[in-house]
């Protein structure tokens, strides 16, 4: 295109200069009082007078030439397929010499019965073809220079703008050869954003993996105690099958060890994007609770269930709710009232009962694995330890407090859903 319109330019320089000599040949034009046909001056570009230059003029009056330049050499220019017009007309044609010319014709009537004239001025193409060359080799190494400059400059860019990724994998690299455990905060406004959520995947992955250890703890103290009772029991049987219950129960108790301590070194499996609905996990162990304490008039309130979504695993949604409402099952009289609201981003769930309830002192307390505040009540402490533990891990809480029935009222912090 650029070459393109810079020929297009050139042309109309060079139709103008040639336009400029058409006009001087029709203001010098003339006829004497004989009819003789003469000019009173001369076209002033020297270039008229060099044989073949391609710089031609000539006058015609029905077909005959009148005057012309001396580049002509008295050649005759064959315009006999052109009809020339008042108006001013560009061709291009061959000279003497058959070289491309550019040629303007004009004819202009004259008074009385004379004949037109035809006024003939040329320019050879040459001229301003060979400029339009040397400007495309120009353009076109100008453009080659351009591309490697380009090409230099992106290839700059891509190293600069991988350099980020590049320290990225590296730190990635040092954190699974345990050399830190977060990325580092300092990289480009466009890469931090990757940088934030690789961390937040960093810190879940070790929170899952401090939730594993927890729940392996959990089972190796619900398993190893039932073991350590049947090992004492058999070591006061008398009994030829003696030896061969505690070796087994010896054997189990060391697969126990042997697979918790692989478990232990893996953690567990990331699941991102979990979500779960509160009311169905509700009515499941509402319903669970009330066919394991068929022999108690309990009522459950879960009116208050409105349409609450928990940000984590229904696994431990169950878990924590499950707990509480045992807890409640157990210490409650006649009444327990499941609710949950969404306040601020928060989901809070409350489990409470009309049952004793517990001393302000002892909240603490019961918060601790292992801890009961009623060794006459089954279970083993675990309970409100586990369900502190899991909200914690979701970055929530959980707080005791007196209901409004008189017993206790749990309250769960967690994320919700928005």
């Amino acid at each position: 295109m650029l070459v393109y319109y810079y020929r297009d330019h050139v042309a109309q320089h060079y139709d103008a200069h040639v336009n400029m000599h058409l006009e001087e040949l029709t203001r010098a034009s003339g006829f004497s009082s004989d009819g003789t046909f003469s000019l009173k001056f001369l076209p002033s570009d020297p270039r008229y007078d060099i044989l073949n230059s391609g710089w031609y003029w000539d006058v015609r009056q029905s077909g005959v030439s009148l005057k012309q330049s001396l580049s002509l050499g008295g050649y005759t220019l064959d315009i006999s397929h052109i009809e020339a017009t008042t108006s001013k007309a560009v061709y291009e044609m061959l000279g003497p010499a058959l070289e491309p010319i550019r040629m303007h014709i004009l004819k202009i009537e004259q008074a009385g019965n004379l004949e037109p004239l035809v006024f003939l001025a040329s320019a050879p193409t040459t001229d301003y073809t060979d400029d339009v060359m040397n400007y495309s080799d120009h353009v076109f190494f100008s453009f080659v220079l351009l591309g490697i400059g380009l090409l230099l400059t992106v290839v700059l860019q891509v190293r600069i703008a991988v350099k980020p990724l590049s320290a990225i994998g590296k730190e990635i690299s040092d954190i699974r050869e345990g050399k830190y455990f977060k990325l580092s905060q300092d990289y480009p406004t466009d890469v931090q954003p990757l940088v934030d959520e690789l961390n937040n995947l960093l810190d879940h992955n070790i929170v899952l993996l401090k939730r594993a250890r927890n729940q392996l703890g959990d089972l190796a103290h619900s398993v190893k105690n039932p073991l350590t009772v049947i090992t004492n029991e058999t070591r006061n049987m008398q009994s030829p099958r003696k030896e061969l219950i505690l070796k087994q129960t010896n054997d189990i108790s060391e697969n126990i060890n042997h697979y918790l301590s692989r478990a232990r070194t893996f953690g567990a499996e990331n699941i991102l994007g979990a979500k779960s609905e509160v009311k169905p996990v509700v009515e499941d162990l509402v319903y669970t609770m009330q066919r394991l304490n068929q022999d108690r008039e309990l009522e459950y309130d879960t009116s208050n269930l409105e349409e609450c979504t928990f940000r984590g695993e229904a696994q431990d949604l169950e878990e924590m709710l499950g707990n509480l409402i045992d807890n409640a099952c157990k210490w409650a009289n006649t009444r327990i009232e499941i609710s949950c609201e969404v306040r601020d981003g928060r989901l809070l769930l409350t489990v409470a009962d009309d049952g004793p309830g517990i001393p302000l002192e002892e909240i603490e307390n019961v918060k601790r694995r292992g801890y009961k505040l009623d060794e006459t009540k089954p279970g083993h402490g675990q309970g409100l330890g586990i369900v502190n533990d899991i909200a914690s891990l979701y970055g929530g809480s959980i707080s005791l407090t007196t209901s409004a029935l008189g017993g206790l009222s749990a309250e769960l912090n967690l994320p919700a859903v928005r």
